[in-house]
């Protein structure tokens, strides 16, 4: 039996997805977008969001074999490229059974390519570690790598690599990251990926065969506020429900730990939502929310189910309002700055129990 009570959700725009991943293409016009869902589409629900693109989008990107399954169990067609590559060898089958384009990285999925066939047909990309540091071939590597692939007849490769600061537009790095990899390109003929969503937006000049367009496509931004982001439509809206409201007095606290209290006689709101759902515990008293056009500051800490508003300066507030904890008019920027977090990891920790509803 499906039953839902409680009215918190995360409303999903799927039109401003649409938007977003429009705008950014046109941003790179020479390039394929390749439009990235893992993490199920960072919170969005990855079949919902593929299915609202598959005809604006050539190649969707997953982390692992699993994430591209689930697309494949959902309907979806596109080719579908492997970020983190194969995990085992049955990988590779899987792959060419599904149409799925695996990232090399290490020797010894080179090894494993070797033992399955002399001959692999599917598509396959070569990340090169360009100074990430996480993953991916060393620069000095890669002439004997093409070699190898090359005596197996595999020569429709891809080169990929990572910026490590392409947020950060003064920073030297990313221009250094950038000619790496385009001197392997030069001299081994092949097509490349440089750009993220940062990447996307601040450096056109890494725009390639191929950009891997992830945080933006979900209208947050990777650079923060700036003319190129302003565009960008936020295509989830967490909202929840006002379920008490009481008053304290002077001195009185609030929520475990007594860390935060009253310093006036305070009006108080308990909102239907807390860490269990994604809601970040360490959010500061003074984060706000939204409440029927105003800001309201959150007050005590964050509790598994449920979080505590300052509503005294709000008119007209009752129980059942709804409450924006990010979204359309909320920025999920501001939350994340008063977490000590980044807005990637509140959009992928929103919990299964909280009910995704879809729009557009």
């Amino acid at each position: 039996m499906s039953y839902t009570s409680r009215l918190t959700q995360a409303i999903i725009n799927l039109d401003a997805l649409v938007k977003n991943y429009q705008y950014l293409d046109n941003l790179a016009s020479n390039s394929n977008t390749i439009a990235v869902l893992k993490a199920d589409a960072y919170g969005h629900d990855a079949s919902k969001v593929a299915h609202a693109l598959s005809s604006e989008v050539k190649v969707f990107a997953v982390a692992f074999i699993d994430e591209a399954l689930a697309l494949r169990d959902a309907g979806i067609k596109n080719t579908v490229l492997i970020l983190e590559g194969p995990f085992n060898e049955s990988d590779f089958e899987i792959a060419l059974e599904n149409n799925f384009a695996l990232m090399l990285h290490s020797n010894y999925q080179l090894e494993w390519l070797k033992s399955i066939t002399p001959e692999f047909s599917g598509e396959l990309w070569l990340k090169v570690d360009t100074g990430m540091n996480r993953l991916g071939f060393q620069v000095e590597q890669i002439d004997n790598v093409m070699s190898q692939l090359s005596a197996q007849q595999i020569n429709n490769l891809v080169l990929c690599s990572h910026f490590a600061t392409a947020d950060q537009i003064d920073c030297a790095r990313p221009a250094k990251q950038l000619a790496k990899l385009k001197a392997l390109v030069a001299k081994h003929g092949c097509k490349y990926s440089m750009a993220n969503s940062a990447g996307i937006l601040n450096w056109p000049e890494s725009h390639g065969h191929y950009n891997r367009l992830g945080l933006a496509l979900y209208g947050a931004s990777p650079i923060g506020d700036s003319p190129k982001s302003q565009p960008l439509i936020p295509a989830m809206t967490l909202q929840a429900n006002i379920i008490a409201i009481h008053t304290v007095n002077v001195g009185e606290s609030v929520g475990y730990g007594n860390n935060w209290q009253a310093e006036r006689e305070t009006k108080l709101a308990t909102v239907a939502i807390g860490y269990a759902d994604g809601y970040p515990r360490n959010a500061k008293s003074g984060t706000p929310v939204f409440i029927n056009g105003a800001q309201a500051p959150l007050v005590g800490r964050v509790s598994m189910d449920m979080i505590t508003v300052d509503i005294t300066d709000l008119k007209h507030t009752a129980i059942g309002d709804t409450v924006e904890l990010w979204g359309k008019n909320l920025s999920i920027d501001i939350v994340a700055q008063n977490s000590d977090t980044i807005n990637y990891e509140l959009l992928t920790r929103v919990s299964k129990r909280v009910p995704r509803v879809f729009t557009g």
